[in-house]
């Protein structure tokens, strides 16, 4: 029997002191091995070969596992002094796959990219390509190009193209539109699609002219707001 002089609150310590100690570690739990980084068994994308600036035609693929059982979410970064990567960070699928596509740097001859799992055995990899090809870079764009509008087309003044012109300037370059024996006839420059700029008003009248100067990088269409998919353009800044 329990000795009267005995608290309650004695008792109750005394029995947690008993069941801590049968316990033996309570709620900790062992720690889970480091995942594994390995290029994909087969289609690894490594050691292929082409064309300088142009994109590999098998993505760079990698698995990761914990111990042997592919895992699912890790995050791979990618990288690469030669060219670009897309995406640059992703994370794997459910069968422990990861990949990006990357598209060569300029200059022919071994390439290098690498794909990271942080604290991961085997990372970082280094996958090698051989570029092919090659030459002096191209011409930087201009930095100001002419598009003729008329009755009823828009017309680039360094290429010909015409609905749509199609033509090419560099980030702060400005293009120009010029009405050109249009009479009466009333057109305007109106900014289509996702990539946008400022649109001019509806002008009449041989001579007039509308500029804008692009200060991003990107792809701008445009028609006119009177005649539609009549008149057309593109103008690709980079």
């Amino acid at each position: 029997m329990w000795s009267r002089s005995w608290s309650r609150a004695s008792v109750l310590g005394a029995v947690a002191a008993l069941a801590g100690g049968c316990g033996g570690g309570g709620d900790s739990q062992p720690s889970p091995s480091p995942l594994a980084v390995a290029k994909a068994p087969a289609e690894s994308g490594d050691l292929q070969t082409g064309a300088v600036g142009q994109a590999l035609t098998d993505p760079l693929r990698i698995i990761v596992t914990r111990d042997g059982v592919p895992e699912a979410g890790a995050t791979v970064t990618w990288s690469t002094s030669d060219g670009s990567l897309n995406p640059v960070s992703g994370t794997t699928d459910a069968d422990g796959f990861g990949s990006s596509t990357w598209t060569l740097g300029p200059d022919a001859g071994t390439q290098t990219a690498q794909a990271a799992v942080a604290g991961a055995t085997g990372s970082p990899l280094t996958f090698s390509a051989t570029a092919t090809g090659g030459g002096p870079p191209p011409p930087p764009p201009p930095g100001t190009v002419a598009v003729a509008v008329g009755n009823i087309f828009f017309r680039s003044n360094r290429n010909n193209t015409s609905n749509p012109a199609v033509d090419t300037v560099a980030v702060n370059g400005t293009v120009t539109w010029t009405w050109v024996n249009t009479g009466p006839e009333p057109h305007s420059v109106q900014s289509t699609g996702g990539t946008s700029f400022t649109s001019s008003d509806i002008q009449s009248g041989s001579g007039v002219e509308y500029q804008f100067q692009f200060p991003a990088a990107g792809t701008y269409t445009y028609n006119c707001a009177v005649h539609g998919s009549s008149m057309t353009g593109r103008v690709v800044v980079r």
